[in-house]
């Protein structure tokens, strides 16, 4: 018997299916924003804090899954270019709290836009009743994930 007449029909899994269309959303969400000259690392870092204004950098390198150092670079980067400002963080002097400047706000306006629109033309097709069941299906497979997660801590802290 031959081995790959065993494996499963990886175009077809769940995983696989959502890694291809994450890939290819955010290269058709990176096409659609070149005009603005934004950078993939900065439209998110200026989401992630779009999201959570106020914000410290260590926050938000742990909201973003990256190092702090990587977060700290792009915000001095950022900084620069007047996309974001620091405050004072009043308890700790040691950290800031991010926010963003007017100019980043009317960006996210117009990435927001954008994103909606693609969403707009990759659901085409589906009915509104079939995108809500997916959303929710998908949701419950997220919470799955993260009751895993949950326990698979709980049970290192414990060994």
């Amino acid at each position: 018997m031959n081995p790959s007449q065993s494996l499963p029909d990886f175009e077809r899994t769940l995983g696989f299916v959502m890694s291809d269309i994450t890939r290819l959303s955010r290269q058709e969400f990176d096409r659609r924003v070149r005009r603005f000259r934004v950078t993939r690392a900065q439209w998110l870092f200026l989401y992630y804090v779009a999201r959570t204004p106020g914000c410290t950098q260590a926050e938000l390198a742990e909201a973003m899954q990256l190092q702090k150092i990587t977060v700290g670079r792009q915000a001095t980067r950022l900084l620069r270019t007047g996309w974001i400002v620091r405050r004072d963080h009043a308890a700790d002097g040691r950290a800031y709290r991010l926010q963003l400047s007017p100019k980043a706000t009317r960006l996210i306006g117009r990435l927001s836009a954008v994103a909606t629109r693609l969403r707009e033309d990759y659901l085409r097709g589906l009915p509104p009743a079939r995108r809500q069941a997916l959303i929710d299906d998908l949701l419950h497979i997220k919470a799955n994930l993260l009751r895993l997660e949950s326990a698979a801590t709980k049970t290192s802290r414990v060994q």
